[in-house]
């Protein structure tokens, strides 16, 4: 069976992603603007994306080139391509695609303005086009509070302000970074950033997959806490540290889904507690997390959320297709599997080498994707945002709680080990 992989701007952190596909037995085609995509024989061929053309225009496109291949079903992972890959499917004659929850899921005032209307858990936020509306509506706003880019993701330019000067700053870098990410903000829309209410509690990250309507949980993340200013993703371990609160995550996440009326999709979301420790919805998506969390949360408990979405898409429209998809696959392991934890690799200065090096033959070791090149300038928030040289995944036995924390000392020490060497820039 052929199915088209739309991944416009980078597929290097969905290799987990794509080797699924390929186990399942499947002839993938990818529509692509990365240079020598060609060249990757994990492809039956490569279509070349046009960089001028619009989201509507994208999707026209990509439903054409799957016609004239003979692909019924376009399928992707990456952000800024889940509503162009929604409005294919639906131009190649699927029902089950939702292209407007997609769209909300793109944009963080659509989501705040979404939970708002159903009565779901967020934070007060409002959206602001430019600096000058940020500055005047932050006097609806108590000190400290939340600036963040209505479209990026990974915490890229999310900023904790404390003072009108502090605020300025922090819009100006929105403002850049909107410059520098055009392609991933929605052409449709003016707001560049958010306002929002400051959450102290801690934060967690939740995947799940939606079946036939139905949420089911894959997961939930333990990320690190930071105070802020900044917040540079970091340390995302499993399995969760406390599950008993999983059931209040899961009916929120239900709640969303349910509200969208989305058929089948990948689904992640964002959880912050507020000051009485009540989990809010900080962002959701209608995609999983990416990179190794696919791969960590697939090892520690036993389910395979790319495949049962995979499998349920490519059923398409046909009822006893789409429930033999649930049959026996969709349960998670009773208790985990393993500890896990990603640990991104921060540097500052010019790269010259970048490769697992010693830390790869440590048993805990799992994959080290490369997020940089030599000669890649590695800076820290605020100067750079999301400047990583890259992400390494480890695994340990998991017997008790503790085997949280000393998986992610594992992780500090590989990451000690890895051949990734800068000089000043």
């Amino acid at each position: 069976m052929k199915i088209l992989l739309i991944m416009r701007n980078t597929y290097a952190w969905h290799r987990e992603h794509i080797e699924t596909l390929e186990r399942m037995g499947l002839e993938i085609h990818l529509a692509t603007q990365v240079a020598r995509a060609e060249e990757d024989g994990r492809f039956a061929s490569v279509v070349r994306l046009p960089e001028d053309l619009d989201t509507t225009g994208l999707a026209e496109f990509c439903a054409a080139a799957a016609r004239r291949l003979g692909i019924a079903t376009a399928i992707t992972f990456y952000d800024s391509d889940i509503v162009v890959t929604s409005l294919a499917n639906r131009l190649l004659g699927h029902a089950w695609p939702r292209p407007e929850a997609d769209e909300i899921s793109r944009d963080k005032r659509l989501q705040r303005e979404f939970l708002e209307e159903h009565g779901l858990p967020g934070p007060r936020a409002v959206a602001v086009t430019g600096v000058e509306e940020g500055l005047a509506a932050a006097e609806g706003f108590r000190y400290p509070f939340i600036v963040k880019p209505s479209a990026l993701a990974a915490s890229m330019g999310v900023t904790l302000v404390h003072d009108r000067d502090a605020l300025r700053a922090a819009l100006e870098d929105v403002a850049r970074l909107v410059e520098e990410w055009g392609g991933y903000f929605p052409s449709d829309g003016p707001d560049i950033a958010l306002l929002e209410e400051f959450l102290p509690g801690k934060e967690v990250t939740l995947d799940g997959v939606v079946l036939s309507g139905r949420f089911h949980l894959v997961g939930v993340t333990n990320k690190m806490q930071m105070p802020g200013p900044y917040f540079e993703e970091d340390f995302y371990t499993l399995p969760f540290r406390t599950p008993e609160e999983e059931p209040e995550l899961v009916t929120v996440a239900e709640g969303i889904v349910a509200a969208l009326g989305v058929e089948h999709c990948l689904f992640n979301a964002e959880f912050r507690q507020d000051d009485q420790g009540r989990y809010r919805v900080v962002e959701f998506a209608t995609r999983m997390s990416g990179g190794q969390n696919y791969r960590n949360l697939r090892e520690v408990h036993g389910i395979d959320a790319v495949r049962l979405y995979a499998k349920a898409v490519l059923a398409g429209d046909d009822t006893a297709a789409r429930a033999a998809v649930l049959d026996g696959e969709v349960r998670r392991a009773a208790e985990p599997r393993a500890a896990t934890c990603i640990k991104f690799a921060y540097r500052t200065g010019r790269l010259v080498r970048n490769n697992p090096g010693d830390a790869f033959h440590s048993p805990y070791f799992r994959s080290y994707i490369p997020a940089s090149r030599p000669g890649d300038r590695l800076r820290r928030a605020p100067e750079g945002w999301y400047e990583i040289a890259g992400s390494l995944a480890v695994a340990a036995p998991y017997r008790e709680p503790a085997d949280i924390d000393r998986v992610e000392r594992i992780a500090a020490e590989l990451d000690e080990r890895l051949d990734v060497v800068v000089v000043p820039a």
